[in-house]
């Protein structure tokens, strides 16, 4: 069997797995699929990660090409939809905005669901305007920096903002309250790109305090708080998003400086191993206000943090600029992550965020536009690790790993659950695994890569 009739294969097994989104949700939502760290079971109905949004998101892709999934796709927007009155809102991947991410995709040419996205645009954008409303008033309180919720791709204001980009544009979304927050969102992550004054130095302004911090964790692994690089949580989301805005002709004063300075920044960053540069995945207070970088920090190659998604935000960077320098970087920094001994990417199984088809993805995006040969190759390899996790007796063909707190003491390192959506489960996996055209796919957007 040849590798693209695998793939085919694949895909059309994971999908056939999840085609009932209410055994899907029966199965996800199983005890025995908690998370290890945070003891919370790995399904959210009304969630682009592991919920039906994430779910709906593979259907909709695959009715581009094939109607006999349009109605598939239906059900899983039905559905998804009957649990917004119960399900928290947390920016693009949780809530209305996740399942407006899935409409518009699930919509395709002939603009479905057109009453279900209007109301949905409505909510986001008023939502969207009031959480400005909050971060504002923090800062003119006198609140110096910022957390993940006011500028990250996941949870956060970009996330939500790349949603409005495409509601602007739609003739049945759009409207003076989409067009409003869409302004007002853009100028916020201009603003956030430039520097502060803490302590007697000027550091960026996506500098998230120590009491902003969303962990014990991440308050005793960063007390004098830190500097995020990664797609997920940190500023390569917001600099991807800006440059999707600057593309589609929505420029606001000063993105143009917001994007040289975020990637700028980024390049500043640049760290070095035998096998070339690489991203770290955090910078704390102390390493970014030091004389000289360190030598060595801790990395992922991985779409949340480290090399692969910085490289993404910084390659679409230098095509929307002209700046062949940031492209080279980008590609280089890649070439250099599928050089590097695989026990060192830090990243686990076979699903998007921090697993083989997030990676897969990131390369296939940037070597389409870039040509680059090795990059070609890397997919070709990347395509055939995530087909190599598939599994005939898992639920939906694929599992999650994930690692837990005994991990260090136990012979098997990671706790395999049953995960559904497109972020953590095997729906993200399946779209992974789709044909790259040359062109981004609607999903693309929810991982800044569009």
């Amino acid at each position: 069997m040849t590798t693209a009739t695998l793939t085919e294969s694949t895909i059309a097994l994971v999908a056939e797995r999840l085609a009932d989104p209410e055994h899907t949700a029966a199965v996800a939502s199983r005890d025995d699929n908690r998370d290890p760290v945070y003891d919370a079971v790995m399904w959210g109905p009304l969630t682009l990660a592991n919920g039906l949004p994430g779910t709906a998101l593979l259907y909709g892709e695959l009715a581009r090409t094939d109607d006999t999934w349009r109605p598939v796709a239906h059900r899983h927007l039905a559905a998804a939809g009957r649990a917004m009155a119960s399900a928290p809102s947390r920016g693009l991947f949780s809530g209305p905005a996740a399942l407006l991410a899935a409409a518009q995709t699930c919509a395709g040419r002939e603009g479905h669901y057109a009453t279900l996205r209007r109301g949905l645009a409505t909510w986001v954008a008023e939502e969207q305007t009031e959480r400005l409303r909050v971060f504002r008033s923090r800062a003119e309180e006198g609140g110096v920096g910022v957390d993940w919720a006011a500028y990250d791709l996941v949870n956060g204001l970009s996330g939500t903002t790349r949603l409005l980009l495409d509601s602007a544009v739609d003739p049945v979304e759009g409207g003076p309250a989409v067009e409003s927050a869409l302004a007002a969102s853009l100028r916020h992550l201009v603003a956030l790109s430039a520097p502060i004054r803490v302590d007697g130095h000027h550091v960026p302004g996506w500098w998230v305090p120590p009491e902003l911090q969303v962990s014990d964790r991440d308050r005793a692994d960063h007390p004098r708080g830190d500097f995020n690089l990664g797609m997920a949580h940190g500023i390569s989301g917001p600099l991807a998003v800006l440059c999707s805005a600057y593309e589609a002709g929505r420029e606001v004063p000063g993105m143009c400086g917001a994007i040289e300075r975020i990637a700028e920044w980024l390049l500043g960053w640049t760290l070095w191993d035998e096998a070339g540069a690489y991203w770290p995945a955090r910078a704390g207070w102390d390493e970014e206000v030091a004389a000289r970088r360190p030598e060595a920090m801790f990395t992922r190659t991985a779409w949340c943090y480290g090399t692969p998604g910085v490289a993404a935000a910084l390659y679409r960077a230098g095509m929307a600029l002209g700046r062949p320098r940031w492209c080279e970087a980008a590609v280089d920094a890649l070439r250099a992550a599928l050089r590097r001994d695989e026990s060192r990417w830090a990243i686990e199984g076979a699903t998007v965020c921090h697993g083989y088809a997030g990676l897969l993805r990131i390369v296939a995006r940037v070597a389409a536009a870039s040509g680059n040969d090795e990059l070609r190759a890397g997919c070709a390899w990347l395509t055939s690790k995530v087909l190599g996790c598939a599994d005939g007796a898992a639920p939906f063909a694929f599992r999650h790993l994930m690692r837990f707190p005994a991990a260090a003491r136990s012979p098997v390192p990671h706790r395999a659950v049953n995960v559904a959506g497109m972020l953590e489960g095997a729906a993200g996996v399946a779209l992974a695994l789709l044909p790259v055209d040359g062109g981004p796919r609607p999903w693309d957007r929810c991982l800044g890569l569009a």
